[in-house]
């Protein structure tokens, strides 16, 4: 979601005595913060691996069984290759959930509630990705879209919420604001203009995917152009 430092992680905040019970933000390095943040790891991990289950797993399944080697290498292939598409939209997706973290210096129950939210679609990215991986029907492939549009959207009402409530180390400027959100939209753009596109006769698969690659790729760098902040990191104070 934002570019920046490595070594850019602001320090931890020491720990309040709020009431467990009525307390509404939760403070970098307190329990509370970070609980969430482990959930959220374990919850991509869990993701991961329940993909890797389901996509690759049944080609050893298959390589025990009597079909002819060259089937079973040729849908094996077919399998690994959606499970290397998937995994690095989940990559892309923990990564860019990795910085955004960073960006926060606490959080609270709304953000925690949005977050949930986000973590179940990402929990259920098994059950688009195993039917990509089944058959490339371009239909198969506009649902995944559709589906990971759904969690950059989520993505981005968590950093209007953010912003909204003053959960971030630094306030924003108009122009950071819009260019923070505006790039995390590109995907999203990049869906909704590509799923139409997966339905070309002959070539729906490719184009699909092409088109997909093109327009958020090429509204990202619009968007970084329109509302240019040089050499900005919001975790820098």
């Amino acid at each position: 979601m934002l570019d920046g430092d490595g070594d850019d992680r602001p320090e931890p905040r020491a720990s309040t005595n709020a009431d467990p019970w009525t307390q509404r933000f939760y403070d970098r390095g307190t329990q509370g913060f970070e609980r969430v943040v482990l959930f959220s790891d374990g919850v991509y991990a869990i993701a991961l691996t329940l993909i890797a289950a389901t996509l690759v797993a049944p080609i050893f399944t298959t390589a025990s069984t009597n079909q002819d080697a060259g089937a079973a290498i040729s849908d094996g292939l077919a399998n690994v290759g959606a499970y290397g598409f998937t995994f690095l939209w989940i990559a892309f997706y923990w990564k860019a959930n990795h910085r955004f973290t960073l960006t926060l210096r606490r959080m609270d129950n709304l953000y925690i509630w949005v977050i949930l939210v986000y973590l179940a679609f990402v929990a259920l990215l098994p059950f688009p990705a195993s039917i990509l991986g089944e058959s490339a029907d371009p239909r198969a492939l506009a649902f995944f879209m559709a589906y990971m549009a759904c969690i950059s959207f989520l993505e981005v009402v968590l950093m209007l919420v953010a912003i909204r409530n003053d959960l971030l180390v630094r306030s924003l400027t108009k122009t950071e604001r819009r260019n923070w959100v505006f790039s995390a939209l590109s995907p999203v753009v990049g869906a909704v203009v590509a799923i139409p596109a997966c339905f070309i006769p002959g070539v729906g698969f490719a184009a699909g995917l092409a088109v997909l690659i093109v327009v958020s790729v090429g509204v990202g760098i619009a968007v970084k152009r329109i509302y240019r902040v040089p050499d900005w990191s919001i975790t820098r104070h």
